[in-house]
């Protein structure tokens, strides 16, 4: 009986193995810090090429040449499609895919212009097709969904 009081009073004095237990507590805030920072760079990332796509589609659709019909700006909306898909290439994307949508309008632009305008808006549905594995914490922030719309007039 004495023995055991002896050897369980030398267990408690010290402090060897406190860094380990601080270290394990420290270290899963850690990783999902360090997680979010990966997360939120690549999504973040991934909404730049969005954005770039429908201002790039915008673009190549206010530059086309004339229509033979102009009420129908059938080139403008050929040339916004193609535009948008090769800028959401890198992520392996493009409109249409079930994935990623992309609308083309042509409306009148904001007063006082009376030109055509041309917009896109990519929208990508990252709730039900997701980028990255789903991490406690940090996958709550993500939207349901990313939109990016882009404007610009046409060249008559």
């Amino acid at each position: 009986m004495d023995q055991r009081r002896r050897v369980s009073g030398r267990r408690c004095r010290g402090d060897q193995g406190t860094a380990l237990v601080e270290m394990a507590f420290i270290l899963v805030p850690l990783c999902l810090l360090l997680l979010g920072i990966i997360v939120y760079g690549y999504l973040m990332s991934f909404r730049q090429n969005m954005t770039q796509a429908a201002a790039e589609g915008a673009r190549a659709g206010a530059i086309a040449p004339p229509d033979q019909t102009p009420s129908t700006h059938f080139i403008a909306i050929n040339q916004a499609t193609d535009a948008t898909n090769q800028a959401l290439e890198s992520f392996g994307e493009g409109c249409g895919n079930g994935r990623t949508t992309c609308l083309i309008e042509i409306n009148p632009c904001p007063a006082p212009s009376t030109e055509q305008c041309v917009t896109v808006t990519v929208t990508y549905d990252y709730e039900n097709n997701p980028l990255m594995p789903d991490i406690p914490l940090v996958s709550a922030a993500i939207p349901a969904e990313f939109v990016s719309k882009s404007t610009a007039q046409i060249n008559q």
